[in-house]
């Protein structure tokens, strides 16, 4: 089968300059598009890279949500660890140490030692899957900057308040050992 070009010769709508002279500027065209490095991009492969790229900003969203999950368990494992490593073991007493957790009066049973480092802010009450520990206040404070909803009662050592010249109760002194 005869190409197009020689069809159109035969039947007399073009002549061979014509036919030469197409054929030069379909070269030159040719030559200038590789030279320029132009090239055509089609639909498709806009499309192509334009999924590529939603791809990509997914991908990137699931690695900081992993990412993430990943830095929830290893403080929660490092709480873990503190609590274990820095919680009193001897603490239990005939002392009742009241304190407040998710908004409800909670006691637990302490002996005199214990109940007078809690006083001064030297203990304080941690919670860790429902249970409460007992550690030293230098923990306390590296508990609090991974998860400060770990703590439950810190007591921070206060003045004394300098009493109101016309204080009535002023000659009253407040028992040490009073408990609510």
């Amino acid at each position: 089968m005869a190409s197009l070009q020689e069809q159109l010769m035969k039947s007399g709508l073009i002549n061979k300059q014509k036919a030469k002279q197409a054929q030069t500027e379909k070269r030159r065209n040719a030559k200038q598009k590789k030279k320029k490095g132009t090239v055509e991009v089609s639909e498709i492969q806009l499309s192509v890279q334009e999924q590529k790229q939603q791809q990509k900003q997914l991908d990137l969203e699931k690695n900081r949500q992993t990412q993430a999950e990943l830095d929830a368990r290893a403080a929660h494992g490092k709480l873990i660890q503190m609590i274990a490593q820095h919680c009193e073991k001897n603490y239990q007493g005939e002392i009742d140490y009241h304190f407040t957790y998710d908004n409800k009066v909670k006691r637990i049973a302490v002996n005199d030692k214990t109940q007078r480092g809690l006083i001064n802010g030297l203990l304080a009450i941690c919670v860790l899957n429902e249970e409460f520990y007992l550690i030293n206040k230098e923990a306390a404070a590296i508990l609090t900057e991974i998860d400060p909803s770990v703590l439950v009662a810190l007591h921070d050592k206060e003045e004394p308040l300098q009493a109101a010249e016309d204080d009535p109760y002023a000659d009253f002194a407040i028992p040490d050992d009073l408990i609510w």
